[in-house]
């Protein structure tokens, strides 16, 4: 599969901290569940979920690959270049409650999106919110917003399916970047320019 598999797979990467809440958002978006679960489960590299999402724009069905990968980058850090291979997007998911997670988050955006040379449509950012008494959207990390990503969705514990909408409309300008990208390059090999 390549990431310019635009008319009928994309593959996106699911990346942040250890427990930011990605397997229960990469849960939600593929739709095998709607709510967290109590216990925490590591994940051990990356797990896979596969769902098929209706691309508004174009009234078309897509696949999706959702590659939740682990948050333990000490652990499996060897395993990202195949991890990295044809993603078409990437989605930054961080919990603002704790401590150390700004920060991490930022390093995963220069470790992938940034390492990858993704433009800032292919990456969407989640707030992944715990309690209900803490503002319901913070601010993006600085370095993330001065490298002009969007505004980050933030996703409370009570209202994990909100997630969904944020994430098909990101899907749709993922397709677009993908295809103009293509389209980029196959107009360089005419021209006999350099891809």
């Amino acid at each position: 599969m390549r990431a310019a598999d635009a008319s009928g797979r994309q593959k996106i990467l699911i990346i942040g901290p250890c427990e930011a809440g990605k397997s229960t958002i990469a849960n939600v978006l593929a739709e095998a569940s709607e709510s967290a679960t109590e216990a925490y489960r590591p994940t051990v590299g990356v797990r896979i979920l596969e769902c098929e999402t209706e691309i508004r724009s174009i009234g078309q069905r897509v696949t999706v690959e959702l590659w939740d990968v682990s948050g333990n980058y000490q652990m499996f850090q060897k395993c990202w270049p195949a991890i990295k291979q044809d993603a078409a997007g990437v989605v930054l998911v961080y919990n603002p409650e704790k401590e150390k997670h700004e920060q991490e988050i930022e390093q995963w955006f220069q470790w992938f999106p940034r390492a990858m040379n993704m433009s800032t449509n292919q990456i969407l950012v989640f707030q992944s919110l715990r309690r209900s008494d803490v503002p319901r959207r913070m601010p993006l990390p600085a370095k993330l917003a001065n490298a002009g990503v969007g505004q980050p969705c933030a996703v409370p514990a009570d209202d994990l399916v909100s997630a969904r909408k944020h994430f098909g409309s990101f899907l749709e300008v993922v397709r677009q970047t993908v295809l103009d990208k293509q389209r980029q390059e196959e107009e360089d090999v005419m021209k006999g320019g350099n891809l």
